[in-house]
Protein backbone atom coordinates (compact mmCIF):
# COMPACT_ATOMS: atom_id res chain seq x y z
CA UNK A 1 0.00 0.00 0.00
CA UNK A 2 1.50 3.31 -1.11
CA UNK A 3 2.36 6.15 1.60
CA UNK A 4 -0.48 8.70 1.89
CA UNK A 5 -0.07 12.71 2.16
CA UNK A 6 -2.66 14.88 3.82
CA UNK A 7 -1.80 18.55 2.63
CA UNK A 8 -4.23 21.51 3.86
CA UNK A 9 -3.62 25.10 3.02
CA UNK A 10 -5.46 28.11 4.50
CA UNK A 11 -4.91 31.47 5.57
CA UNK A 12 -6.53 33.28 8.77
CA UNK A 13 -7.59 36.86 8.55
CA UNK A 14 -5.31 39.07 10.47
CA UNK A 15 -7.14 39.49 13.51
CA UNK A 16 -7.55 35.88 14.19
CA UNK A 17 -3.39 34.74 12.91
CA UNK A 18 -2.73 34.77 16.63
CA UNK A 19 -5.07 33.07 17.71
CA UNK A 20 -4.98 30.39 14.78
CA UNK A 21 -1.31 29.95 15.22
CA UNK A 22 -2.19 29.12 19.06
CA UNK A 23 -4.89 26.49 17.99
CA UNK A 24 -2.20 24.97 15.56
CA UNK A 25 0.64 25.12 17.77
CA UNK A 26 -1.49 23.96 21.31
CA UNK A 27 -3.95 21.35 19.98
CA UNK A 28 -5.04 20.60 16.42
CA UNK A 29 -0.62 20.06 15.86
CA UNK A 30 -0.19 17.71 18.45
CA UNK A 31 -3.58 15.89 18.52
CA UNK A 32 -2.83 15.02 14.43
CA UNK A 33 0.82 14.43 15.09
CA UNK A 34 -0.56 11.57 17.86
CA UNK A 35 -2.86 9.48 15.53
CA UNK A 36 -1.96 6.45 14.50
CA UNK A 37 -0.72 6.50 10.81
CA UNK A 38 0.38 9.83 11.19
CA UNK A 39 4.30 9.46 10.50
CA UNK A 40 5.63 13.05 10.17
CA UNK A 41 3.54 16.58 10.29
CA UNK A 42 5.55 20.43 9.69
CA UNK A 43 3.77 23.84 8.94
CA UNK A 44 5.30 25.60 6.66
CA UNK A 45 4.66 29.57 6.00
CA UNK A 46 3.90 30.79 2.34
CA UNK A 47 7.01 32.76 0.90
CA UNK A 48 5.70 33.28 -2.70
CA UNK A 49 1.99 32.32 -3.51
CA UNK A 50 -1.07 32.13 -1.86
CA UNK A 51 -2.36 31.04 1.02
CA UNK A 52 -0.19 31.64 3.16
CA UNK A 53 0.23 28.33 5.66
CA UNK A 54 0.56 25.18 4.39
CA UNK A 55 0.54 21.66 6.89
CA UNK A 56 1.82 18.26 5.62
CA UNK A 57 1.19 14.57 7.23
CA UNK A 58 2.96 11.95 5.91
CA UNK A 59 0.63 8.92 6.28
CA UNK A 60 1.52 5.36 6.48
CA UNK A 61 -1.89 5.10 3.78
CA UNK A 62 -4.53 7.34 3.41
CA UNK A 63 -6.50 4.43 5.51
CA UNK A 64 -4.98 6.34 8.47
CA UNK A 65 -7.78 9.14 7.54
CA UNK A 66 -10.08 6.43 8.01
CA UNK A 67 -8.83 4.93 11.99
CA UNK A 68 -11.64 4.79 14.61
CA UNK A 69 -8.71 7.20 16.50
CA UNK A 70 -9.16 10.06 13.54
CA UNK A 71 -12.64 9.31 12.87
CA UNK A 72 -13.23 10.67 16.30
CA UNK A 73 -11.59 13.64 16.48
CA UNK A 74 -12.36 15.19 13.09
CA UNK A 75 -15.53 16.60 10.94
CA UNK A 76 -18.28 16.86 13.49
CA UNK A 77 -16.20 15.43 16.35
CA UNK A 78 -13.94 18.76 16.24
CA UNK A 79 -12.77 20.50 19.26
CA UNK A 80 -14.61 23.70 20.24
CA UNK A 81 -12.07 25.69 19.24
CA UNK A 82 -11.53 23.88 15.59
CA UNK A 83 -15.07 24.16 15.02
CA UNK A 84 -14.81 28.51 16.07
CA UNK A 85 -11.32 28.82 14.27
CA UNK A 86 -11.67 26.52 11.11
CA UNK A 87 -14.88 28.47 9.78
CA UNK A 88 -13.15 31.69 9.69
CA UNK A 89 -10.20 30.76 7.51
CA UNK A 90 -10.18 31.42 3.62
CA UNK A 91 -8.75 29.48 1.08
CA UNK A 92 -8.90 26.12 2.69
CA UNK A 93 -7.99 22.99 0.95
CA UNK A 94 -7.56 19.76 1.70
CA UNK A 95 -5.51 17.02 -0.42
CA UNK A 96 -5.85 13.48 0.20
CA UNK A 97 -2.75 11.95 -1.64
CA UNK A 98 -0.91 8.87 -2.17
CA UNK A 99 3.00 9.10 -3.24
CA UNK A 100 4.13 7.83 -6.65
CA UNK A 101 7.97 8.57 -6.58
CA UNK A 102 10.14 7.47 -4.92
CA UNK A 103 8.21 4.66 -2.80
CA UNK A 104 8.28 5.03 1.08
CA UNK A 105 10.13 8.60 1.48
CA UNK A 106 8.55 11.40 4.02
CA UNK A 107 9.02 14.62 4.12
CA UNK A 108 12.62 15.89 4.76
CA UNK A 109 13.38 17.54 8.28
CA UNK A 110 12.57 21.10 8.62
CA UNK A 111 15.75 21.54 10.31
CA UNK A 112 18.08 21.02 6.86
CA UNK A 113 15.12 22.44 4.42
CA UNK A 114 15.68 26.42 3.39
CA UNK A 115 12.65 26.07 0.97
CA UNK A 116 9.38 23.65 0.22
CA UNK A 117 7.92 23.96 -3.11
CA UNK A 118 4.44 22.55 -3.31
CA UNK A 119 3.04 22.60 -6.99
CA UNK A 120 -0.40 20.89 -8.57
CA UNK A 121 -0.75 19.41 -12.07
CA UNK A 122 -4.12 19.17 -13.61
CA UNK A 123 -3.05 15.75 -15.38
CA UNK A 124 -1.04 12.93 -14.11
CA UNK A 125 2.45 13.80 -15.15
CA UNK A 126 5.91 11.87 -15.00
CA UNK A 127 7.99 12.77 -12.36
CA UNK A 128 10.95 14.30 -13.22
CA UNK A 129 12.33 18.15 -13.15
CA UNK A 130 15.82 19.47 -14.16
CA UNK A 131 18.95 19.37 -12.05
CA UNK A 132 18.28 22.24 -9.46
CA UNK A 133 20.70 23.15 -7.13
CA UNK A 134 20.35 22.55 -3.43
CA UNK A 135 17.59 19.74 -4.00
CA UNK A 136 17.27 17.59 -0.82
CA UNK A 137 14.35 15.90 -1.77
CA UNK A 138 11.28 15.58 -4.00
CA UNK A 139 8.64 13.14 -3.89
CA UNK A 140 5.34 13.24 -6.46
CA UNK A 141 1.39 12.05 -4.93
CA UNK A 142 -1.38 11.15 -7.19
CA UNK A 143 -4.86 12.76 -5.66
CA UNK A 144 -6.80 10.02 -4.70
CA UNK A 145 -10.29 11.68 -6.06
CA UNK A 146 -8.86 12.61 -9.50
CA UNK A 147 -5.98 12.58 -11.96
CA UNK A 148 -3.80 15.71 -10.79
CA UNK A 149 -0.27 15.32 -9.46
CA UNK A 150 1.72 16.92 -7.13
CA UNK A 151 5.05 17.73 -6.29
CA UNK A 152 6.81 18.51 -2.85
CA UNK A 153 10.47 19.42 -3.22
CA UNK A 154 12.86 20.15 -0.33
CA UNK A 155 15.61 22.38 -1.00
CA UNK A 156 18.45 23.39 0.98
CA UNK A 157 18.61 27.28 0.10
CA UNK A 158 16.66 29.53 -0.59
CA UNK A 159 16.20 29.81 -4.56
CA UNK A 160 15.20 32.80 -6.61
CA UNK A 161 11.21 32.35 -7.32
CA UNK A 162 11.35 32.53 -10.92
CA UNK A 163 14.25 29.71 -11.11
CA UNK A 164 11.72 27.43 -9.36
CA UNK A 165 9.02 28.32 -11.69
CA UNK A 166 11.13 27.68 -14.78
CA UNK A 167 11.64 23.93 -12.89
CA UNK A 168 8.35 23.42 -12.27
CA UNK A 169 5.96 25.62 -13.88
CA UNK A 170 5.84 22.49 -16.90
CA UNK A 171 6.63 19.44 -16.81
CA UNK A 172 6.04 16.67 -18.89
CA UNK A 173 4.18 19.21 -20.78
CA UNK A 174 1.63 19.79 -17.90
CA UNK A 175 1.67 23.35 -16.40
CA UNK A 176 1.57 24.04 -13.15
CA UNK A 177 -1.79 25.48 -11.98
CA UNK A 178 -0.35 26.11 -8.38
CA UNK A 179 3.19 26.90 -7.50
CA UNK A 180 3.96 27.94 -3.95
CA UNK A 181 7.50 28.06 -2.25
CA UNK A 182 6.96 27.71 1.39
CA UNK A 183 9.82 28.27 4.46
CA UNK A 184 9.54 25.85 7.90
CA UNK A 185 7.65 27.42 10.19
CA UNK A 186 8.81 28.53 13.73
CA UNK A 187 6.76 30.47 15.59
CA UNK A 188 8.45 33.64 16.47
CA UNK A 189 7.44 33.49 20.49
CA UNK A 190 9.62 31.30 20.78
CA UNK A 191 7.27 28.15 21.03
CA UNK A 192 6.27 26.02 18.46
CA UNK A 193 7.02 22.87 16.26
Amino acid sequence: MPKGLLLVTMEAPAALEEEFNDWYDTEHFPQRRSLPGFESATRWVCRHGWPRWAALYDLSSVAALGTPQYLAVSGANATPWSRRVLPRTIGRARIIAEQIAPGDATTHPEAETAELVIARYGQSVAPNIPELPGLLQLRWFRNVTGGESWAVAALDRPSAPDTLRAAFGSVGGAGARMLNIYQPYFRTMGYGP
